[in-house]
């Protein structure tokens, strides 16, 4: 990027009943249908995740118009935390996008504080077609939906208007020997999931109507399978579930004092990794499908009514 000036679902069949290499393919699009999108990209995990920059680039490989608004540094566990009465820097960059040049913005806010931005001071008076926020490294599934700085983005979003969706990659506990690299490996085949899944609802979509029912977001985590040798396997991936949020632990917040000044250090612990937490009681919860290695897909009602309805998007899901 080259810095410049710092300001002060009838979905397509091929989800249901086919492997994850089916979801990648971009065959099954209309050419009539396939008209670029104006998607605004943020992500908690800050201007420089690299998960962000891979699905930018996905996406702008399909050829959407992605404009990139996130915070400057890693800003994890915000949920739709706001930055109100201070002030705020944002650096503006630029980088390349299907052969053109788009903008990208550094906020030195929090995740909401960036989409917030992104829709006022960037985007104006022409609201995006689409909010997108991740990809985050580690599911947000359970209990952790409530604390994530990705979902609480595309909450954000949705609370003024716009579709949204959070993306996360999953980590697996046999996994953590390795830093986790597996999920790294997964990253490719999620963006490229993403990109068909936004394809598909922008196809799917009635004429003059947004992407997705009002004031509901997407929450999409994606799992890593691993094989016998402990390597992330695509093949082994499920197709998409709709789900619902459970009410199984993510990560247990722990507080140890480290002197007796009154500082505590706040860890926290994966759960199945070095704790056990309170497991899943909740039926077709998002926890239990990413377990079994399923795609989690959950709509999330962002107004505080009841759960949003799921047959809307089960049957833009079903293989026809």
């Amino acid at each position: 990027m080259r810095a410049t000036r710092p300001l002060g679902l009838f979905l397509l069949a091929s989800f249901i009943g086919a492997g994850t290499e089916a979801h990648a393919s971009p065959e099954s699009s209309s050419p009539a249908t396939e008209r670029p999108l104006r998607i605004l990209l943020t992500s908690d995990d800050g201007i420089n995740g690299s998960g962000l920059r891979l699905l930018r680039d996905t996406l702008c490989a399909a050829g959407h118009q992605v404009t990139v608004v996130a915070p400057a540094t890693d800003r994890s566990g915000s949920s739709a935390a706001l930055s109100l009465n201070v002030y705020l820097r944002a650096t503006r960059s630029e980088f390349s996008c299907g052969g053109t040049t788009r903008e990208s913005w550094a906020v030195t806010g929090m995740p909401s504080d960036s989409v917030l931005f992104g829709l006022s001071a960037v985007l104006g008076d022409v609201p995006p077609d689409l909010v997108v926020s991740g990809m985050n490294s580690g599911q947000n599934v359970g209990r952790a939906v409530n604390h994530s700085g990705t979902v609480g983005s595309a909450v954000t979003a949705a609370e003024e208007g716009v579709p949204s969706m959070a993306v996360s990659i999953s980590i697996h506990p046999q996994d953590a020997s390795t830093g986790f690299s597996q999920t790294g490996a997964a990253a490719p085949h999620a963006a490229a999931f993403v990109k068909d899944l936004i394809a598909q609802l922008r196809d799917t979509a009635r004429p003059g109507e947004p992407l997705l029912p009002d004031r509901v977001a997407l929450n999409v985590n994606y799992p890593v399978v691993l094989d016998a040798e402990g390597k992330f396997d695509p093949a082994l991936v499920q197709s998409p579930r709709v789900t619902s949020v459970g009410h199984g632990e993510v990560v247990r917040a722990r507080y140890y004092p480290v002197d007796a000044n009154g500082i505590y250090l706040a860890a926290g612990h994966i759960c199945g990794l070095d704790i056990q937490c309170a497991p899943e009681t909740e039926r077709d919860a998002d926890t239990t499908a990413l377990e079994q290695g399923a795609i989690s897909i959950t709509p999330l009602s962002v107004d505080g009514s009841a759960r949003p309805g799921q047959g809307w998007l089960k049957s833009r899901l079903r293989r026809p």
